[in-house]
């Protein structure tokens, strides 16, 4: 394999398996069981991630990773971290839940590694961002042909959508997109590529506001202060005028568009949140509840998607918060691993970054936002943004990996 497979078929796969998700779950009159399985197991993202996975290790991934340098605490840390979530989905209260969860997370941490090897030899970086944006420009258009497709007054716009659980999750997906724009609009001179990029983050700021997610725009602006802080090529001003003019455009259009759901459209958004009396809708008590369970069990936490069984909160998996959902998950020790992990992980890629190369902005903006919305929000818990989240961190890993080859 090589050249314009790796250069364009692998990326496409990549960047439209969320179209190809919406497409096999797509059920106006109500899922059927094969159906069901498939968004339940989230089966075209997880094949997506073996099939590069497979890929890369045809192409030599194996034999690269051995004669790499590994940084011994990072590396140990990783280890131990893995070693615990696999002995944690062993013992955990519910083994069927925290066992599939685990091997979604085993699948993501190959799967970023797969990336990181295939674009440090034959896969462009820049060409995996565009078909991310271009599966997401059609995943956008797919979705509001599915709801102008719905004729069951009784269709539950919540949670019957095709590619998610929950109608907040597309907040998710349009988040890390968004950030996407931001970092190739760092870079970009020419006048009509930043007119794309502008149109897009619109369209997708109006989609992610249609849905009724909140989390979108806070997540980009989180994103977007982060950037004017660390990178200077962010403080242009055609790059934060024009992301925050998009979201006011965004925002304007998304309130002409029809919401039926109880939480879909602009007004309904603003509110639910004004009448609920709590500015948290609802995490407080989630955390609160998290916090008491994992006291019970500090050290190695309870293991993967274990919530419901040991802090149950309605029908919510997750914490809604990055730091409690490991703690959870993990206990102590995961979260002092995973913080190794991430903090020599930031030190690599900042310089990088803050030199704006290309290839590492657009990666990078992405996974800010993705993390600012995990601090309140199950933005890295779910399967499609937690698949972005670590393809994007494999596009910057790949640069070190060709800065030791050259």
């Amino acid at each position: 394999m090589g050249g314009k497979f790796e250069r364009y078929f692998v990326p496409a796969v990549i960047g439209f398996a969320p179209f190809i998700m919406l497409l096999l779950t797509w059920a106006p009159d109500g899922k059927s069981p094969i159906q069901g399985l498939l968004l339940g197991l989230y089966l075209p993202i997880v094949a997506m991630e073996l099939f590069v996975t497979g890929v890369a290790l045809r192409e030599g991934m194996v034999a690269s990773m051995r004669r790499s340098a590994w940084p011994r605490l990072p590396t140990l840390a990783l280890i131990l971290l893995v070693m615990i979530a696999v002995v944690t989905a062993i013992t955990a209260p519910n083994p069927g839940a925290a066992r599939i969860w685990t091997s979604f997370w085993l699948v993501h941490l190959m799967f970023g590694f797969a990336v990181a090897h295939l674009c440090a030899k034959a896969m462009g970086r820049r060409d995996l961002v565009n078909a991310y944006l271009a599966g997401f420009a059609t995943f956008m258009m797919g979705a509001a042909l599915f709801a102008a497709q719905v004729t069951n007054p009784a269709f539950d716009w919540v949670h019957s959508w095709p590619a998610v659980t929950h109608i907040r999750h597309f907040g998710y997906y349009a988040a890390a997109m968004i950030g996407l724009c931001i970092g190739l609009a760092a870079t970009e001179r020419r006048r009509s590529r930043l007119a794309m990029l502008f149109a897009f983050a619109t369209a997708s700021f109006t989609f992610a506001l249609w849905t009724g997610s909140r989390g979108t725009v806070i997540a980009v602006v989180g994103a977007l202060l982060i950037g004017l802080v660390l990178v200077p090529a962010i403080r242009r001003l055609v790059v934060w005028v024009g992301t925050l003019l998009s979201l006011i455009l965004g925002t304007a259009f998304a309130s002409l568009l029809p919401a039926w759901g109880p939480l879909m459209g602009v007004g309904r958004t603003v509110s639910q949140t004004v009448d609920s009396g709590d500015v948290s809708t609802g995490r407080t008590q989630i955390w609160l509840g998290a916090i008491e369970a994992i006291k019970r069990r500090p050290i190695f936490g309870y293991g993967e998607n274990q919530m419901s069984t040991v802090a149950p909160f309605g029908t919510i998996g997750q914490t809604h918060e990055i730091v409690l959902q490991i703690l959870l998950a993990w206990g102590v020790a995961g979260l002092v691993c995973a913080a190794i992990v991430a903090v020599w992980f930031l030190s690599k890629a900042l310089p990088g970054v803050r030199r704006a190369e290309e290839d590492m902005l657009p990666p990078f903006m992405a996974m800010v936002a993705l993390a600012v919305l995990s601090t309140f929000d199950g933005a890295l818990y779910h399967v499609i943004p937690v698949s972005i989240f670590a393809a994007c961190a494999g596009m910057i890993a790949s640069r070190w990996s060709q800065a030791k080859d050259a």
